[in-house]
């Protein structure tokens, strides 16, 4: 039995939105959930964890890493940022708004978890689950974007070339 690619951009909403959902989820945990994991005075401060990250870093995370763990209030700007943008793009995704840049933005922090965690070992897969997983989904949209279920897909009926920004084009599916 063949589907068409519009039969199958039927199913994307199921991943756009758990995709998305888990980078918001993020953002509920650290701010709403357990907000001492941004405060740099808690033990539970997520700042420690990426303490236990530098070991084992690769570039060109690793310089970054150093830099902003020698730079306390630093770190502290850094957590908040990472932390604003999984909850901006990870937003934008369930929402299916400007999906492809969501996705671009997503699969950046996901292989940037990645590649600052390194290999920690069998014992301690989860940053590499994430990386790889949500990654490869991420960058899945920026060539799929999102039609069915979105607001892309609502633009689109207003902006059928889809929008511009001086020169720039940005299609929205």
């Amino acid at each position: 039995m063949s589907r068409s690619v519009e039969t199958t951009q039927m199913y994307l909403p199921i991943l756009r939105v758990t995709l998305g959902f888990m980078f918001f989820s993020a953002f509920v945990r650290r701010t709403i959930n357990v907000p001492d994991k941004l405060n740099p005075h808690s033990s539970a401060y997520v700042g420690g964890k990426l303490i236990t990250f530098l070991p084992h870093a690769w570039a060109p995370i690793r310089g970054t890493l150093e830099y902003v763990l020698l730079h306390p209030a630093l770190l502290y700007e850094f957590l908040i940022f990472f932390t604003a943008m999984e909850a901006l793009f990870g937003l934008l995704m369930m929402l299916g708004l400007f999906t492809r840049l969501s996705g671009l933005a997503l699969a950046l922090l996901s292989w940037g978890i990645g590649l600052g965690a390194g290999w920690l070992g069998p014992t301690c897969v989860d940053e590499w689950q994430i990386a790889v997983v949500e990654g490869a989904a991420a960058f899945m949209f920026i060539f799929t974007g999102s039609r069915w279920l979105s607001l892309d897909q609502l633009l689109s009926s207003r902006f059928p070339q889809g929008l511009k920004v001086g020169k720039m084009h940005i299609p929205l599916w």
